[in-house]
């Protein structure tokens, strides 16, 4: 009796996976770029990307309607094209996180984990008559990272993080921030950071300005900046980061990538940026090990954790004299490709260009950073000028649906503005998880077959 041994490459799951995208019609909500407020904002109901089946009718409901037969808040009917956006009646209202992850939450009790996330009062149904066919909610994932089987032992350059162009450039109580000219074209952000990370980002895209403000406190002179305005002070942002990391203890990546104001040939001042650095995230910074290699890209959540450290912090170090320009708190910038000055058709070929990882394709082994925006200069030099939220309007669903295909298993970071009017957390969710099933089942199994012959 001969014994022959097959591997067995794992993608069944994958197929299975592929197959049931297919075999129905995906819906869920998102949070559309409307209203004055944040309360006010209106929430959409999306389908597809390319629903075999569109569903005869979606609801919206405050509640699990799988729980009970409620009427629908909000129903739309005769659903036709494969793919599509409706923005509702139906108002975000005011945000309050459960288990323990508002911000003014009292920490001597750990916060509630969520496995799968966890619903805000917002869920949306799709049917046939009376048939239920999906329900999603709008939902937290404030733990999403430490649920993925193994995705800490895919290298960071691996691994799908959904972030924010502009993290910190959010309407705010700030003076800066009050400006026609700030709120409707330079605020990028529906949601502060603390939010941000509450939903699910993972990497935060932060431009720097500098303003002397005749304090006493150094950190006051730094602001976050966006189109080359100040927007709003930085050390609460980066207290509100290291504040989720405690309470979460998951990993994010903070990209100091641009310093528009005050800092041209002013070393002291990034000597200065570098201090605040450091009192403020110095204890939560991972350190890198110069002995091994400088491309904190390689390394993995485990080895990130192993020092009990959650931050990773890119910055260009050769603006800093020396020493702190070799500080191991720093990590060398990654690879940044932009869509600022692209419209959607130059978009989508640069999406593909650089997304299919071919020989030509700049994409290297490397850590990368996709961000998908329309700047406010592009759209000057249409001869229309466009709010921020227009421009992402147009861009984000567009970006958010080529992710769907796939390009979104090459994803490394992908920040958007105003990521709120897209999914792109779940989609992360998805991608990562499908990635650290193949990397730890590459080897999955061997089949013995017997030859009875």
């Amino acid at each position: 009796m001969n014994k022959m041994k097959i591997l067995v490459v794992p993608f069944l799951q994958s197929i299975l996976l592929i197959g049931s995208l297919e075999a129905h019609c995906p819906v869920y909500l998102t949070v559309s770029l409307t209203g004055k407020t944040l309360q006010d904002t209106l929430l959409e109901i999306n389908w597809g990307p390319y629903c075999y089946g569109p569903p005869q009718w979606v609801g919206i409901y405050a509640k699990d309607p799988t729980t009970s037969n409620f009427q629908p808040d909000f129903r739309i009917d005769g659903i036709a094209n494969r793919t599509g956006k409706l923005i509702t009646p139906i108002k975000l209202g005011k945000l309050h996180f459960p288990g323990g992850w508002n911000r003014q939450d009292a920490s001597d009790q750990p916060a509630t984990q969520y496995p799968a996330g966890k619903c805000l009062p917002h869920f949306v149904a799709s049917y046939n008559g009376t048939e239920l066919l999906t329900v999603d909610c709008l939902k937290i994932q404030p733990n999403w990272m430490a649920q993925i089987k193994d995705v800490n032992r895919l290298p960071l350059k691996d691994i799908f993080l959904p972030g924010t162009h502009a993290s910190g450039a959010v309407f705010g109580s700030s003076n800066k921030s009050n400006s026609i000219l700030v709120r409707d074209y330079l605020v990028v952000q529906q949601f502060d950071v603390w939010s941000q990370l509450v939903f699910g980002i993972r990497y935060l895209d932060f431009s720097i300005g500098y303003k002397n403000m005749n304090t006493e406190n150094e950190a006051d002179n730094f602001w976050i900046a966006n189109e080359n305005m100040l927007i709003t002070p930085l050390v609460g942002i980066l207290r509100d980061v290291c504040l989720f990391v405690k309470r979460s203890g998951e990993m994010i990546v903070l990209d100091f990538s641009s310093f528009p104001i005050g800092f041209y040939k002013h070393p002291e001042i990034y000597s200065s940026l570098y201090r605040l650095l450091r009192q403020e995230l110095g204890y939560e910074a991972y350190r890198r090990n110069v002995t091994k290699d400088d491309h904190c890209a390689n390394r993995n959540i485990r080895e990130i954790l192993q020092q009990d450290r959650h931050i990773l912090i890119l910055f260009p170090t050769q603006e800093l004299p020396y020493p702190a320009s070799e500080s191991t708190m720093l990590c060398p910038p990654w690879q940044r490709f932009s869509t600022s000055f692209m419209n959607i058709s130059q978009t989508l070929d640069y999406m593909q260009l650089l997304f299919s990882k071919k020989p030509d394709s700049p994409v290297r082994d490397d850590g990368w950073i996709f961000t998908a925006v329309r700047s406010m200069e592009q759209t000057l030099n249409t001869q229309k000028l466009e709010t921020a939220k227009k421009r992402a309007a147009v861009l984000n669903p567009k970006v958010n649906q080529w992710l769907k295909g796939p390009w979104g298993n090459n994803a490394n970071v992908v920040a958007m503005d105003y990521f709120s009017n897209t999914n792109i957390v779940d989609l992360a969710i998805q991608v990562n998880a499908h990635k650290a099933f193949v990397m730890a089942n590459k080897d999955y199994i061997n089949l013995d077959i017997f030859n009875l012959c």
